[in-house]
């Protein structure tokens, strides 16, 4: 909040006429804050919201599509990834302010050496052997193990197609899952990961980074790093994560001037200098979305160089039907012991009949 309202002191030097009122809300309460405040015909000019909120909010009209406003303009200086957190079709569904998404955090105690490959992340983590401690929980939820089809070389989910397990992509996906479930305790859907991560008992975690301060909390900023993500060398591509991100919504409804006033603010916010200025640790820690050059230092940089090399987080995500087989896909070769060969063929079954 500082720092958005060093920014809005700076806006008002340029606009001394303009006004704004502040509110913070906590994350758990602002979606249903958010709808109460739109039946009650109080919703803000402008409100803060993760991405993947973006095409519910349209399509109840909370917020207007601003593809009628001059977006070429702001498109040339965003991240892709960023802008792809935006975009629904020919809707754009706010403004992109902020970067989130999964990265490897490491504990520097346990584990002092990053691991350069997923054979060399398997091997390090069966070192913990005969210790309290493991290399990695594994969470093998949806979320985490489709983009680690980016170390395949391809992606597993298309806008608007279903996931392609077919060619190479599918049987080196799945004897990936089975190699990396080596590296410790598989688990679906859980905290388990994070809990052993937390308190000292796993060297490596995969989780957004928006628990880093919480991490940062149980364990001593010291011990924390952020990996590069480890090459599969098999192909020489590295595993990958998904990414999403922080966006600036309009509601719906505002006046011609009101309008002008809140897109003038809002790219405001997305110059260079503003977003240097949120990304500083001193300032928001945020990770920008601007396409320039941020000198980010210590764990803000590292995470940053992982997330670019991230993948973009469907606004439209499959089926749940679809996220279900891929994780009893998952299952199978991880924790059941079925081969690479029958677990494919299973899915692709099932996803015929999807």
């Amino acid at each position: 909040m500082r720092a958005l309202n060093e920014l809005i002191r700076s806006f008002q030097s340029n606009r001394p006429g303009v006004t704004f009122a502040l509110a913070y809300v906590p994350a758990d309460e602002l979606r249903q804050t958010l709808e109460q405040a739109s039946a009650g015909g109080q919703l803000p000019s402008l409100f803060f919201g993760p991405s993947m909120w973006g095409p519910e909010l349209l399509q109840a009209g909370l917020i207007r599509d601003l593809s009628d406003q001059p977006i070429e303009q702001v498109k040339a200086i965003v991240n892709s990834l960023a802008w792809s957190q935006v975009i629904q079709q020919d809707h754009v569904l706010g403004l992109p302010v902020q970067l989130e998404g999964n990265v490897l955090y490491r504990n520097r105690e346990l584990a002092p050496v990053p691991a350069a490959t997923v054979e060399g992340l398997v091997e390090s983590s069966r070192g913990f052997r005969g210790t309290p401690a493991v290399g990695m929980n594994v969470d093998y939820g949806y979320s985490t193990i489709v983009p680690f089809a980016n170390a395949c070389g391809g992606q597993l989910i298309q806008a608007g197609s279903p996931p392609d397990l077919q060619g190479t992509l599918g049987p080196c996906w799945l004897s990936l899952l089975q190699e990396l479930s080596r590296a410790g305790p598989v688990a679906f859907n859980t905290d388990l990961d994070r809990e052993a991560f937390r308190s000292g008992q796993a060297g490596w975690l995969i989780d957004s980074t928006e628990m880093y301060e919480a991490l940062a909390a149980s364990l001593g900023e010291a011990k924390l790093a952020v990996d590069p993500w480890p090459i599969n060398e098999a192909t020489g591509e590295p595993l990958a994560g998904y990414v999403w991100g922080e966006n600036l919504y309009f509601r719906n409804g505002m006046e011609p001037a009101q309008l002008e006033l809140a897109w003038e603010f809002s790219t405001f916010l997305l110059s260079a200098e503003s977003q240097q200025s949120l990304s500083s640790p001193v300032g928001a820690g945020n990770l920008p979305v601007h396409a320039g050059t941020f000198p980010l230092v210590g764990v803000y940089g590292q995470m940053y160089q992982a997330l670019l090399g991230g993948i973009s987080r469907p606004l439209d995500p499959p089926a749940a039907e679809i996220a279900e087989i891929l994780e009893r896909a998952a299952r199978a070769v991880a924790v059941q012991g079925t081969s690479v060969e029958i677990a494919l063929r299973r899915a692709l079954e099932e996803l015929a009949d999807v």
